[in-house]
């Protein structure tokens, strides 16, 4: 059985830093990030490691552009690339169920297998409408992680 853990960006992993006119010049990391995101991607349930993917609005931010601004923050390397899912290349945002269908089709498994991390009530309660485990903060998957790994 995997895992995939879905992370948001911004006020979740980083503090994002806007130009004047809207567009993403760097994403600040915070504090214990680094951290998380290795612990996570040296833990295995059932003998699987997990998997790390992103959901998250992105304005008018290419892939490219994102690509590179993760990179710059140190995270790219965190997260598989065929799970970074951004709503200004998708076309959807995280308002829309569909945007979590996506990702969890993305990654092949099922929804119960997913966890979507982020702090926003409203994009946890759409993940949830898409069948998705949630956890509203990073140190809080570990424990979400367990509830799956024992069958909740």
């Amino acid at each position: 059985m995997s895992i995939v853990v879905f992370f948001d960006l911004g006020e979740t992993l980083v503090i994002p830093r806007l130009s004047d006119n809207g567009s993403l010049l760097e994403l600040k990391v915070l504090p214990f990030v680094p951290d998380v995101l290795d612990k996570l991607t040296g833990t295995e349930v059932n003998n699987v490691k997990l998997r790390l993917g992103v959901i998250s609005n992105t304005g008018e931010e290419t892939l490219a552009r994102m690509r590179s601004v993760m990179a710059e923050a140190r995270l790219l390397d965190f997260f598989d690339p065929a799970l970074l899912l951004f709503s200004s290349v998708e076309g959807i945002d995280k308002r829309q169920k569909q945007f979590f269908e996506r990702a969890v089709q993305r990654s092949g498994t099922r929804p119960e297998q997913c966890i979507y991390v982020g702090e926003d009530e409203v994009e946890l309660r759409t993940a949830e409408s898409a069948k998705l485990h949630t956890s509203y903060h990073p140190l809080h998957v570990f424990h979400v992680i367990d509830l799956i790994a024992q069958g909740h």
